[in-house]
């Protein structure tokens, strides 16, 4: 029986004959998913309700009725004329799929670039108003993560020329 707790352990950690690093990327992408959905799920409700401010900053938001009503109301939550974090769960949810079926990594890395750029125009005007924004900075730390896993090594091959 110990003899095959090293087998069990092995076929947890590393399914489908992928190494222990392959399953750390894709927990950390499967992780910064998660965290730039909810912080998009969050923003978005923001945008439509009030926020609680422990989920902003106090900085940031002119609380009213216990909560941000300010932040994710403005022109720049909106920039392409849709709110910034519905785009950002259209991006989560199809880098998801895009995932689970297979996609192609270039197709995957362009998207993620896209979002990764648009991260940083929002980060820049975060600070140059000098804004706090929790739900703000998960969601570009998410980015952040996605697009250097993406941007990481290419799988190794499966064939091997000997």
């Amino acid at each position: 029986m110990l003899q095959d707790v090293p087998y069990a352990a092995t076929s947890l950690v590393a399914p489908f004959g992928l190494d222990s690093r392959m399953t750390a990327v894709r927990l950390a992408l499967a992780c910064a998913i998660a965290v730039g959905m909810s912080a998009s799920l969050a923003a978005l409700y923001g945008r439509y309700r009030v926020l609680p401010a422990a989920l902003t900053g106090p900085n940031v938001c002119n609380l009213e009725a216990g909560g941000c009503a300010a932040l994710f109301r403005t022109p720049t939550a909106a920039i392409l004329g849709i709110p910034n974090s519905a785009l950002g769960l259209l991006f989560y949810g199809a880098l998801a799929v895009g995932l689970l079926l297979g996609w192609p990594k270039r197709l995957l890395l362009a998207g993620a670039t896209l979002a990764l750029a648009m991260s940083a125009y929002l980060a820049a005007a975060l600070i140059q108003r000098r804004l706090e924004c929790r739900v703000c900075w998960a969601g570009h730390a998410a980015n952040v993560v996605i697009w250097l896993t993406l941007l990481g090594p290419r799988r190794p091959s499966r064939h091997r020329y000997n």
